[in-house]
């Protein structure tokens, strides 16, 4: 009887991951278009529950899964972000120009490889007095998984030739390439440094947990879904210490 209860529980735990592969999109299924909104939720004077849409995003899709355009609206003050994302002829990402409503200059992200592998990724602005770069590298285990990238944020003065290192961080994968956590160094002011760790159902987002400079504990947050027929996420809820900040809403157009 015991090795019968043992190995039922066995086919459970065998099966609690038995979803179907995601694709390029994070999808279960090939889409066009995914339209989210990200909603604040909160309290009036009188107790009562009031819904604040803080943004609209819209993602568009290739036929390979990849995305080739984001835009996103602030609705809090007005202003917008597109994103074109250029691809070489081996389907791999070259450049993001990404536009500003409040710039009026793009900014561009260029993608660079070593033996096909992507290495790094580059952001570049700069004027007349000064340059910030925004650069991530990427490392990888034996058999070319990711096992973490750094982000790093660097404020060059034209003028005195000063470098300021802002913020650093360093994104820790799992062997299925999801986020562990995340380790985020402030260069000004290291009381502002944290950490997350990142807590998946197979492959689902389930908890965040935030650690402070001091490595204590300073937040939970759970994350509670409604699903579609095709198994992909249309509603998450954001619960932090137990109380219901943020909704988001995804309204997906499948292929």
């Amino acid at each position: 009887m015991k090795k019968l209860l043992f190995l039922f529980i066995g086919i459970l735990i065998a099966s609690c991951c038995n979803q179907p592969e995601l694709l390029k999109n994070g999808l279960t299924k090939k889409a066009r278009e995914i339209t989210e909104y990200t909603i604040k939720v909160k309290k009036d004077s009188r107790n009562e529950i009031i819904n604040d849409t803080l943004s609209k995003t819209t993602k568009r899709y290739n036929g390979k899964d990849q995305i080739i355009y984001r835009i996103q609206l602030s609705l809090i003050d007005n202003e917008e972000m597109e994103i074109d994302y250029i691809y070489d002829d081996y389907k791999k990402i070259k450049r993001e120009i990404v536009k500003m409503s409040a710039d009026s200059l793009p900014y561009i992200v260029n993608y660079i490889y070593k033996d096909s592998i992507l290495h790094q990724s580059k952001g570049i602005v700069e004027n007349e007095n000064e340059k910030f770069e925004q650069i991530e590298t990427y490392f990888y285990k034996k058999n070319e998984t990711k096992e973490k990238t750094i982000s790093s944020q660097i404020f060059i003065d034209l003028e005195s030739s000063d470098t300021i290192r802002n913020i650093a961080s360093t994104s820790y994968f799992d062997k299925n390439e999801f986020i562990e956590r995340i380790e985020t160094i402030n260069h000004k002011d290291n009381k502002r440094n944290h950490k997350i760790e990142y807590k998946y159902d197979c492959e689902t987002l389930v908890k965040t947990m935030e650690y402070n400079h001091k490595d204590s504990l300073i937040s939970t947050t759970k994350y509670e879904y409604q699903f579609d027929r095709f198994q992909n996420w249309i509603e998450q809820k954001s619960i932090e210490n137990n109380k219901l900040n943020y909704i988001r809403i995804r309204e997906i157009e499948y292929k």
